[in-house]
């Protein structure tokens, strides 16, 4: 009998004194190697037809291999642990960065997010194997403690804006180094980012964004057709336009 998927008493304490938790994992590197040729063969080569976004974002409302990645156990009832029964997947991105792309800049996401009040948990799932050499995400544990103003960021870099590193020592960064199926956890202040990936190697990774049915989660500054879906437990409040899970392909 397989055991519940949850956290322990340490674990949440380490969430609530670092903002992230992990690698866990989610599938074998076998396992997901069929899973990626799926996604860039299948996904990440066509924008959706029913809402209007691109090809890298919130797949999970038009592709169901997505949508099973984003709505895992392994991923679903760890959230739950920490942020109670009712969740809803609000956004999903793919992060894909080719040998020499951009580095993304120290950014707290509750920077750029239309949901009120800002509250959310992420998980970054390993597509390809993560490594510093080819720009695996940096955490810098217990930042999430803090709201850091954001200003403009520098020329070359993959945002516009970044946070005020006045202060703030990056030497204590842990890089999340992950196998394919592997995943960690983040708060919406967790301070985070990745470096030019300097290696040969392609990286993909799949950000899971997860909130609570009070939140509310403003549609129309997203896309035409933004809605969320209810991946764990119910939504009593009803705040936000809701969609099903995309349906399970026919096999022929």
């Amino acid at each position: 009998m397989t055991a519940p998927i949850g956290l322990t008493a340490q674990e949440k304490t380490f969430f609530d004194e670092n903002g992230y938790l992990g690698p866990y994992t989610l599938c074998s590197p076998e396992e997901m190697a069929g899973i990626r040729e799926q996604i860039v063969q299948e996904v990440l080569t066509r924008n959706p037809t029913t809402f209007k976004t691109f090809a890298h974002q919130s797949r999970h409302l038009d592709c169901r291999v997505v949508y099973d990645l984003c709505a895992h156990p392994a991923i679903v009832e760890r959230m739950a642990a920490l942020f109670g029964p009712d969740l809803v997947l609000w956004r999903s991105n793919f992060f894909v960065k080719h040998p020499g792309d951009k580095e993304i800049p120290w950014h707290q996401d509750w920077n750029y997010w239309p949901i009120d009040p800002v509250i959310n948990i992420s998980a970054w799932l390993a597509i390809d194997e993560c490594t510093p050499e080819n720009s695996c995400v940096q955490i810098l544990p217990g930042t999430h403690k803090l709201e850091i103003p954001h200003v403009k960021a520098p020329e070359g870099m993959a945002f516009q804006e970044m946070v005020d590193l006045t202060g703030i020592d990056t030497s204590k960064a842990v890089n999340m180094i992950l196998k394919p199926g592997q995943f960690f956890l983040f708060n919406e202040r967790t301070l985070h980012h990745s470096n030019k990936n300097t290696s040969d190697k392609r990286r993909i990774g799949l950000a899971v964004r997860v909130t609570v049915p009070k939140v509310k989660v403003h549609h129309e500054k997203l896309y035409e057709g933004h809605k969320v879906i209810v991946i764990r437990g119910e939504d009593r409040v009803k705040l936000n336009q809701v969609a099903p899970p995309p349906e399970v392909p026919v096999a022929v």
